[in-house]
């Protein structure tokens, strides 16, 4: 890139002559070439650089995760002919192995019924570990899968039984056969003259 005396009125090239450091930032060149300032009346040109461009890639990163997908980054340097250095980050995904799965416990499900109508009884609840389910080398879920609580704890009433005692009555029993003493029978003798000859 090329500026000249041509491409400058005349009277900018007086004035830029007394202001030194004005002709550096009055000429831009791309990234391959350096500017040069030769002496009047060539203000500054564009010189192709010498040296090699080149690309320098770093090392990737580290996954992101340490189970399932993740991505990793390194970071590319790039050198121009000139010698400028630019840096940019590229990126890719990883893929690690597959992250375990810890168990967690479910709701808690509806009591049982009372086991007792009266004095204290038990009622059971139950959950379980699938929400989720532990998986690949997971943890099992911590605690109990069961609880009871009490219930129906007012005193049963008692059964009382009332025994009523009979009053004793006075009856009159027939006698009894067996102990009545046998009666005594008189013998009637009859007078002589009223035998009969069946005597």
């Amino acid at each position: 890139m090329w500026m000249n005396i041509k491409s400058v009125p005349i009277h900018l090239i007086s004035c830029l002559m007394c202001i030194k450091d004005f002709q550096i930032d009055a000429i831009i060149c791309g990234p391959d070439e350096h500017p040069v300032y030769p002496q009047y009346p060539v203000i500054g040109t564009c010189e192709p650089c010498t040296g090699t461009r080149s690309t320098i890639r770093g090392l990737w990163s580290q996954c992101s995760v340490t189970c399932g997908h993740g991505s990793q980054n390194r970071i590319i340097t790039s050198i121009t002919r000139c010698g400028a250095q630019s840096q940019t980050t590229e990126s890719r995904s990883c893929h690690q192995p597959i992250c375990p799965v810890n168990g967690a416990w479910s709701s808690w499900g509806q009591f049982t019924p009372c086991d007792k109508s009266c004095g204290e009884g038990i009622q059971v609840r139950f959950r379980t570990c699938t929400n989720p389910s532990p998986s690949t080398g997971g943890q099992p879920c911590n605690g109990d899968s069961l609880q009871t609580a009490s219930c129906n704890t007012q005193l049963c009433p008692k059964l009382v039984t009332l025994t009523n005692p009979t009053a004793s009555a006075l009856r009159t029993l027939p006698p009894d056969p067996a102990s009545e003493s046998p009666k005594q029978h008189k013998r009637h003798f009859l007078p002589s003259h009223l035998k009969t000859n069946k005597e």
